[in-house]
């Protein structure tokens, strides 16, 4: 991290996307060398890095923005190839909400767990995406027993739609929506259902207190 911001340039407007970028895709040819060699923990490794590198890559960038677009395209390959090579392996859904506008998750069955077992709900806030959760709260919530299902309001298309939902006055009703999903589940126990939001005036928590 700390080569990859010596290496970016103030005055070039380019330069944090560019060499956060190169970082991502250092990470991301590392781990599927590290896969095709038969090493899945350091290939997990590196496709949670990369995916990390390439959301910071996005940060500043517009919607419309092609690159934002590549970005979200390649985060999501990353988590696909680290949920495929999880023990028991993780699920991309579909969680319906709007009219032709469902919610996409990731869902991690808890390892070694009697079923039905706990899940801790991690919702990404509006500028906040899922594939941050795979390295902020997976690996505790698995280490504990507990099943995780990441979300957010992006959809299944890399949020080229997003706009369009993203100023609704009714963004808590998703989580109602996700809770009715869940419900739908055997591999879940509806009395140990955790919500984690993370962000500052959250619509998760205006969705708690109101479900």
């Amino acid at each position: 991290c700390f080569l990859t911001a010596s290496r970016i340039d103030p005055n070039d407007q380019d330069s944090w996307y560019r060499e956060w970028d190169k970082t991502a895709e250092a990470n991301f040819e590392r781990g599927n060398a590290a896969r095709s060699n038969g090493n899945c923990l350091t290939a997990q490794s590196n496709w949670l890095r990369a995916l990390g590198y390439y959301n910071a890559a996005a940060l500043d960038l517009e919607y419309g923005d092609k690159r934002l677009q590549a970005c979200l395209a390649k985060m999501r390959t990353c988590a696909r190839r680290y949920l495929e090579r999880l023990t028991p392996s993780g699920e991309v859904v579909e969680i319906p909400w709007l009219n032709r506008y469902p919610l996409e998750g990731y869902f991690l069955p808890a390892p070694a767990a009697p079923n039905p077992a706990p899940v801790v709900i991690c919702i990404g806030e509006p500028g906040h995406r899922k594939e941050e959760y795979l390295y902020k709260t997976a690996r505790y919530a698995r280490d504990r027993g507990m099943s995780l299902l990441a979300v957010d309001l992006l959809g299944p298309d890399n949020g080229a739609r997003f706009e369009d939902v993203v100023g609704r006055p009714d963004l808590e009703m998703a989580v109602s929506f996700i809770m009715d999903y869940l419900a739908t589940r055997d591999d879940v126990d509806q009395g140990r259902i955790a919500i984690l939001g993370d962000g500052s005036g959250s619509f998760v928590a205006r969705a708690v207190a109101l479900d």
